[in-house]
C-alpha cells in the first residue's frame, strides 16, 4: 500500500478566532500531552465520586486546557470497574469537550485518561495498542500529563474513544449497531460472553451496552448463530477480526477481555454489510495483570477456551478445522512478529524513557518508582494481576514464547506460498485478472479480494488443473481469477493443510495485496469543482431533514459550463486517507450549480449526499481528488464561530472568507438572508413562517421573470411566475427562493415551511 502524494493547493484563512493547534499529534506517542482541569468548586472528587456512585453522569468543568488550547464547559466524569477506587485520588477520567458546546481537539470530542492501574510498568496499554494496530483496528494511544485546578495528578495513559468517529474513520460508517461488552457489575455470574439465553432482550440490559433498540434482536441473532453453529456465522460476524483478537489476547496473556473469566472490554459494530466487527478495548491488563486465566499465566493453553461454550464466540469458531487453522496461523504470526528478536525490548525501554521522570515525579502513583524500574523483567506470579504481582513483560513474553514452542500447534509445519503473478496489464475495471502462485505442503487454498477496505471478501478457489491459467496440472502452480471491481482491488492468498494455514500477507485480511488495473477517468480538472463554502459547527442555522439535526456541511460549486458526474472521486479530511468518501454512482452537478454534501458519518443515509465524516470545529484540511489523485481543489482552515461559514467570494475562484450570514445551496457575497430580508430587499415573503402557502411581496412592482424554489437537497421543488405558490403539501423545513426580474437580476430568499 503506497501512500498517495498531493499538494496542498489552498492556504491558512486570515483573521481565525484563536490559533491552530498542531495537527494530527494528540495520539502521538513521542509528545506527552499536557491536560488540565478547572473546577469553579474544590469538592470536585466528591461530586466526581457521587455521580460514579450514582448514574455515572457527566459533572462540569469550568473549563479544559489541552497543550494551551482552552475548551470551556466541558464534562467530566470517573470511569472504570477495577481501576476506579472511590478512596483514591487518582483515578480514570472521561473528558467529554462537547458537553455543552459543539467543540473539539484536532477532531476528537471525547477523552479517555487511564490511570495506569495495575500496571508498574506505565506502558502496557500503550504498547499493547501499538501490537495490536498492526492486526485489527483499535485505538491509537500515548501518555499525558493531567493537572486538576493547578495541582498534578500524576502520569495517564491517553487512549482513543471507541465511538462514532472511530468506526466512522475505520469502518466507513457510524450509524449502525453499535454493541459495548461490558456488564454492569462484571464477576463469573455476570459476563458479556454472547451466550444466548432467550429472545428476550430485556434479559441482556446489564451485559451489554447498546446505542439503540433495534440493535437487540440483531445481536440475539448473533448470539443464537453461535449456539446452534451455522453456516450463517460469516454473515454476521467478522471471522477473521474475531480470529485475530483470540489470538491477540492469547498472545498476550489479555484476560480482562472476551477471553477471561468476565468476558468483557470489547465492542461490536456493525458494518455497510450487516456483519459485526469485534474491537478490542482496555489493554491497561494485558501481560498478565489480570488475574482471570485460573492458572499460571504463561503457560495457559494455546487454545485456551476453545472448548467452552460460555464463549461461543471462541468456541464456535474454532470447532471449524479451516476457522481453527486460520487462527493458528495468526498466534504464530503475533508471536515471531513481536517477540523473536529484541524488538520488544528495544521498545518497551524506549517508552519507558519516555515518561521515567514522570513516573518518578508523580504525586499519586499507584506504584513505586523502584516497582518501574523493575517492571519489565519482574517474577511470573501465579495467574498475575492485582494481589499477586503483575508480572515483568521481558520476563512473560520470553516464558510465553518457550511455552509455544513446546506444544505441537506451535511447530506444525504450516505450507509454503511463493511469489505471485498476476496479468494486470492493459486490464481495466471490470474486467476478470488472472492471479498464479506456487504452492506447496497445502491440500487447499483460495484467493479472497473485495473492492474496498470497507466491504467483505469475495473467495476463489484456487486450482492446479490445468484449466485456471495455472500452467500444466500438477506443476504446483496454481490459478484463479478475480474480478477488477475498482482501480485498486484488494486481495490476499491462503492456504492450509491439515493441521495450520498461512496467508499471504502474513497480516491478512487486516493487511493485503493490492492489484491495480486502468480505469476511466472523469473528465474532471483541477479547479472544476470546487469547495465553495462549508459550516464545522452547526448548531440553528440549516436542519438536516434527513434526521432533524444540524450537521455540518460543504457546498461544491461547478464552475464549467457542463454538468459534471462527481461518481468515484473522492472526498477526505484525512491527507493520510485521500479516498475516505466516495462519492456515489448518479451523483452529479450542473453547470454553475451548487451541490451540498453533509458531514454526518451517515454515509449510508438514502436521500442526499452524506460524507462519513465530520468537520472539526477547531479547524483541519479538506481535500477533493480524482480517481488517480488529482487534487481538484484543497483547503485548510482554523476555528470558525458556530453557526457561521466559510465561503468563497465571489462564488467558484475566490478567496475564502468567514461570514456571519451563511449562503447555504444558494450565491455567496452579500446574499441576505434570514429576518433581514425584509428589510434589505426590495421583495420579501409573507407569512414567513408558511403553514399553507406564502406570497412574494413585491411593493416596488418589480417585473418578476421566473421564481425558483429549492430545498435543502439542490433540489428544485417548484417553478413559476406568479407571486401565490401553495405549500401546503410541503414537508416542513427551510426552502431557498431565488426571484429573476426582466433585467436577470437575482434575489434570493428564504423561507421556513412549519
Amino acid at each position: 500500500m503506497k501512500p498517495v502524494q498531493f499538494v496542498l493547493l489552498s492556504i491558512f484563512c486570515l483573521f481565525l478566532p484563536h490559533t491552530l493547534p498542531a495537527q494530527d499529534d494528540f495520539y502521538n506517542v513521542e509528545k506527552v500531552q499536557e491536560i488540565s482541569l478547572f473546577f469553579g468548586y474544590s469538592n470536585w472528587d466528591y461530586r466526581l465520586d457521587t455521580a460514579k456512585a450514582g448514574k455515572e453522569n457527566y459533572i462540569l468543568a469550568d473549563y479544559c486546557m489541552i497543550n494551551g488550547v482552552r475548551y470551556d464547559s466541558v464534562g467530566v466524569k470517573y470511569k472504570g470497574n477495577s481501576s476506579y477506587n472511590a478512596g483514591r485520588i487518582k483515578n480514570p477520567l472521561h473528558i467529554k469537550l462537547d458537553f455543552v458546546k459543539n467543540q473539539d481537539y484536532q477532531n476528537y470530542e471525547s477523552i479517555k485518561l487511564g490511570n495506569n492501574f495495575s500496571d508498574p510498568s506505565a506502558i502496557r496499554e500503550v504498547i499493547s495498542y501499538q501490537i495490536l494496530s498492526q492486526y485489527m483496528d483499535c485505538s491509537v494511544a500515548n501518555f499525558a500529563r493531567v493537572y486538576i485546578n493547578g495541582s498534578l495528578m500524576g502520569l495517564y495513559t491517553n487512549v482513543e474513544t471507541v465511538n462514532k468517529k472511530f468506526c466512522s474513520e475505520h469502518f466507513g460508517s457510524s450509524d449502525h449497531v453499535f454493541v459495548k461488552g461490558n456488564p454492569d457489575r462484571p464477576g463469573n455470574n455476570s459476563t458479556s460472553n454472547l451466550k444466548f439465553n432467550t429472545y428476550d432482550s430485556s434479559k441482556y440490559l446489564i451485559y451489554y451496552g447498546m446505542e439503540n433498540t433495534v440493535g437487540w434482536y440483531k445481536l440475539i441473532a448473533l448470539m443464537d448463530s453461535l449456539r446452534i453453529k451455522t453456516s450463517n456465522i460469516p454473515k454476521i460476524v467478522d471471522v477473521d477480526r474475531s480470529l485475530w483478537m483470540h489470538a491477540f489476547n492469547n498472545v498476550m496473556s489479555n484476560y480482562d477481555s472476551y477471553t477471561g473469566s468476565f468476558s468483557q472490554n470489547y465492542y461490536l459494530y456493525e458494518d455497510d454489510y450487516g456483519r459485526f466487527l469485534p474491537v478490542i478495548w482496555d489493554l491497561n491488563m494485558s501481560f498478565g495483570g489480570f488475574p482471570g486465566s485460573g492458572g499460571s499465566v504463561d503457560k495457559l493453553s494455546i487454545l485456551y477456551q476453545s472448548t467452552n461454550a460460555d464463549r461461543p464466540l471462541i468456541s464456535s469458531l474454532l470447532s471449524n478445522a479451516t476457522y481453527k487453522r486460520m487462527y493458528l496461523a495468526h498466534l504464530k504470526t503475533i508471536a515471531e512478529e513481536n517477540f523473536t528478536g529484541n524488538g520488544f525490548e528495544t521498545n518497551a525501554k524506549y517508552l519507558q524513557s519516555i515518561v521515567d521522570t514522570l513516573v518518578k515525579n508523580d504525586p499519586n502513583s499507584l506504584t513505586s518508582y523502584t516497582q518501574f524500574q523493575s517492571s519489565l523483567t519482574a517474577a511470573i506470579s501465579s495467574g498475575g494481576g492485582p494481589g499477586s504481582g503483575s508480572p515483568g513483560l521481558l520476563t512473560l513474553q520470553a516464558a510465553r514464547l518457550a511455552y509455544y514452542k513446546t506444544t505441537p500447534e506451535y511447530n506444525y509445519i504450516p505450507p509454503v506460498i511463493g511469489n505471485y503473478t498476476a496479468d494486470i496489464q492493459n486490464r481495466f475495471v471490470g474486467d476478470s485478472i488472472w492471479v498464479s502462485v506456487k504452492l506447496s505442503n497445502q491440500n487447499n487454498a483460495f484467493v479472497g479480494y473485495r473492492k474496498n477496505k470497507f466491504s467483505p471478501f469475495v473467495y476463489q478457489t484456487l486450482y492446479d488443473d490445468g484449466l485456471h491459467q495455472d500452467g500444466i496440472a500438477g506443476d504446483s502452480i496454481y490459478g484463479t481469477y478475480i474480478i477488477a471491481q475498482t482501480r485498486k482491488t484488494q486481495f490476499y492468498i491462503y492456504a492450509e493443510n491439515n493441521s495450520i494455514g498461512l496467508f499471504s500477507p502474513r497480516r491478512a485480511e487486516f493487511e493485503y495485496h493490492t492489484l491495480e488495473v486502468n480505469e476511466k477517468l472523469t473528465d474532471i480538472q483541477k479547479g472544476d469543482v470546487v469547495i465553495n463554502e462549508f459550516m464545522s459547527s452547526n448548531q440553528s442555522t440549516v436542519l438536516d431533514t434527513t434526521d432533524d439535526k444540524y450537521e455540518d456541511w460543504i457546498e461544491l460549486y461547478n464552475n464549467t459550463n457542463q454538468t459534471v458526474d462527481l461518481s468515484k472521486l473522492f472526498l477526505t479530511d484525512d491527507d493520510s486517507n485521500m479516498e475516505k468518501f466516495e462519492f456515489p454512482s448518479g451523483i452529479s452537478i450542473p453547470s454553475k450549480g451548487r451541490l451540498i454534501v453533509w458531514c454526518d458519518e451517515d454515509s449510508q443515509t438514502p436521500n442526499g449526499v452524506h460524507a462519513n465524516f465530520k468537520l472539526s470545529a477547531s479547524g483541519e484540511k479538506l481535500i477533493f481528488t480524482r480517481q488517480d489523485g488529482l487534487v481538484i481543489d484543497s483547503v485548510s482552515f482554523g476555528a470558525i464561530p458556530t453557526d457561521q461559514s466559510m465561503e468563497r467570494c465571489p462564488d467558484g475562484t475566490g478567496l475564502f472568507k468567514i461570514t456571519s450570514k451563511p449562503t447555504f445551496n444558494l450565491p455567496n457575497c452579500g446574499i441576505v438572508a434570514n429576518e433581514d430580508v425584509k428589510h434589505l430587499s426590495p421583495l420579501y415573503i409573507a407569512p414567513n413562517p408558511a403553514h399553507h402557502y406564502f406570497e412574494i411581496v413585491n411593493p416596488d412592482d418589480i417585473p418578476i421573470r421566473e421564481i425558483k424554489i429549492y430545498n435543502q437537497l439542490g433540489q428544485t421543488v417548484a417553478s413559476t411566475v406568479g407571486n401565490k405558490v401553495d405549500v401546503s403539501n410541503w414537508q416542513a423545513g427551510i426552502y431557498f427562493i431565488v426571484i429573476v426580474d426582466s433585467s436577470l437580476k437575482s434575489y434570493n430568499l428564504k423561507l421556513i415551511k412549519e
